[in-house]
């Protein structure tokens, strides 16, 4: 072999070996970083399930830092201190996790004092970040092992050996949350489901036999029926619980309330503040909040579907604005209270029209959008024999928009 080949083939050697270390090192910072949230989620867990088992994998984690560090000097390189930035790999499931971390100080102390606030929403947003973590590091894992097997090092059979070790350990841990997850919603679900229903009734209450303009957000789940006569009934409520909790966060964190859950769906409502101009302006919140919904869907998907080898979910999403009448069902504080109104009905039906993963908007809604929002709409081609709805303000048929693709 020629001496130009000898030093290209040093030089690739070399080259390989510098990042294989680095990629070793990018998983070493995320174990170090994951000592510290391990440490943490032992304190703030009231589970006892689920403080065993982060104390058993609190060990693991420590046993995985050795190994990495080991490997790295084995190879000539130095070990990482750096912490990984944890919530690059797992970022907050929920929108309402973006916006409490953006809060002034004065507003986290109100946010802890106010009474709906739920321990177990955090809790659970929690254990769907250490979930994330966790598949995470385990692909981390096999990636590296994969590199391994395409290099041809002394070192390889030995360092492969001591990666899937850690690859074991991270899957028992996948392993448990896929097992436990559900039955940790079962036990936080009640309080959880009670208090967005409870937020909603406690703002309608100020207003019962009034009318008030609303922006009305109707949600369904795609496919549901076909769901129910395919699927078990344990994983038909998984996927229900999971949908209503995931679109109830997304309404909470854009300081919307929800009305109730009828069957798949999710009914929701905004404050319609109107101008002088007759214009909804809650109506560009709602829309991003509808644009929100589909995003946190689509994620759910990259676990959900991808991991836990669930049916794909998709929404689709209808929105309305106008005066609605609240109706109270009874004379005391505790009796139940829905909404009435044009507006109600509408948004039902234009969700019944509307596409998977798409926003559909009624007219009102539309008008009353700023341009920008506006230019992310068509209009929707209604067949007469589907749409009977008429704008009483010009007496023509309603106007329905669909965001474009």
């Amino acid at each position: 072999m020629s001496h130009s080949k000898n030093y290209d083939n040093n030089k690739n050697n070399v080259q390989s070996k510098s990042n294989l270390v680095k990629d070793l090192n990018e998983i070493l910072s995320v174990e170090n970083a994951s000592i510290d949230r391990i440490i943490s989620r032992i304190d703030q867990t009231s589970l006892q399930e689920l403080n065993r088992r982060l104390k058993q994998h609190l060990e693991e984690t420590y046993l995985q830092k050795s190994r990495l560090q080991r490997i790295i000097t084995e190879l000539g390189g130095k070990p990482t201190s750096a912490k990984a930035d944890l919530s690059r790999l797992a970022p907050p499931t929920t929108i309402i996790m973006k916006k409490r971390s953006i809060t002034t100080a004065e507003s986290k102390k109100e946010d802890i004092v106010r009474d709906d606030y739920m321990p177990e929403e955090e809790e659970l947003v929690r254990i769907k970040q250490d979930r994330i973590i966790e598949f995470n590091e385990l692909e981390g894992y096999k990636s590296l092992i994969q590199t391994m097997q395409m290099m041809d090092k002394p070192q390889q059979h030995k360092i492969t050996l001591l990666l899937e070790q850690s690859v074991q350990e991270e899957e028992s841990m996948a392993h448990w949350y896929k097992i436990h997850e559900p039955l940790v919603i079962d036990k936080l679900w009640p309080k959880m489901i009670h208090a967005s229903i409870r937020r909603g009734q406690k703002f309608l209450l100020n207003h019962v036999s009034s009318k008030i303009p609303l922006i009305i957000i109707y949600v369904d789940l795609v496919g549901s029926t076909t769901m129910s006569m395919t699927l078990s009934i344990d994983k038909l409520v998984d996927i229900i619980r999971v949908f209503v909790h995931e679109i109830s966060h997304v309404v909470d964190s854009y300081d919307g309330y929800v009305l109730k859950y009828a069957g798949d769906a999710v009914i929701s409502f905004f404050p319609g503040r109107v101008n002088n101009k007759d214009k909804y302006l809650a109506s560009d919140t709602s829309v991003e909040c509808g644009k929100s919904m589909i995003d946190v869907i689509r994620e759910t998907n990259e676990i959900f579907n991808k991991k836990f080898g669930y049916p794909e979910l998709f929404t689709k999403i209808g929105i309305d604005a106008g005066e609605n009448a609240i109706i109270q069902y009874g004379y005391d504080q505790e009796s139940p209270i829905d909404i009435l109104g044009y507006s109600m009905n509408i948004a039902s039906k234009i969700t019944s029209l509307t596409g998977a993963n798409k926003i559909s908007i009624g007219e009102n809604v539309y008008k009353s959008l700023n341009h920008e929002t506006q230019r992310g709409f068509h209009e929707l081609s209604m067949p007469d024999n589907k749409w009977k709805y008429i704008n009483y303000g010009t007496d023509r048929p309603y106007k329905v928009y669909t965001i474009n693709t």
